[in-house]
């Protein structure tokens, strides 16, 4: 069975609203296992050990990426992810930073990582959220093919 991790941190709840969103989409893909955790409760290495895909959300907060994704980027630096399929997602108010500093991460972990990312400005509104389900669809038919 395929298995995607999706962690992210999120500020108001609109990262984790893309996070579930996402998640939905994944479920909906026969065979393949969803780990979804806020950055609080994410176990590294443990929720991302025999992921396919690992997915971080991380909202922008005062021009930067929430800080509760500095634990979790800390921890994954240690893990061999190199060949890993990578996504990052996330809400931003003025200017989105979240986004590209995970993707930038994710490189730097030696992972595949799909660009642009997924970036919503303020709430996710319908159009976003089905983006997000699409996301999340996509990603588990990716990793089960």
């Amino acid at each position: 069975m395929a298995k995607i991790a999706i962690i992210y941190a999120s500020g108001l709840g609109r990262t984790k609203k893309m996070a579930e969103t996402i998640a939905e989409g994944a479920k909906t893909i026969e065979g393949v296992e969803v780990v979804l955790k806020d950055a609080y409760d994410a176990k590294i290495p443990e929720d991302i050990e025999g992921a396919s895909a690992i997915l971080l959300g991380g909202s922008t907060y005062n021009g930067k990426l929430n800080r509760a994704m500095e634990p979790v980027l800390e921890k994954m630096a240690s893990v061999d992810l190199k060949g890993k399929v990578g996504l990052a997602f996330g809400s931003y108010g003025w200017h989105d930073v979240g986004v590209p500093t995970l993707i930038e991460k994710m490189k730097s972990f030696g992972m595949n990582v799909i660009e642009p990312g997924l970036s919503v400005v303020q709430v996710p509104d319908a159009k976003a959220l089905e983006r997000c389900f699409h996301l999340g669809r996509t990603v588990a038919r990716g990793v089960t093919n």
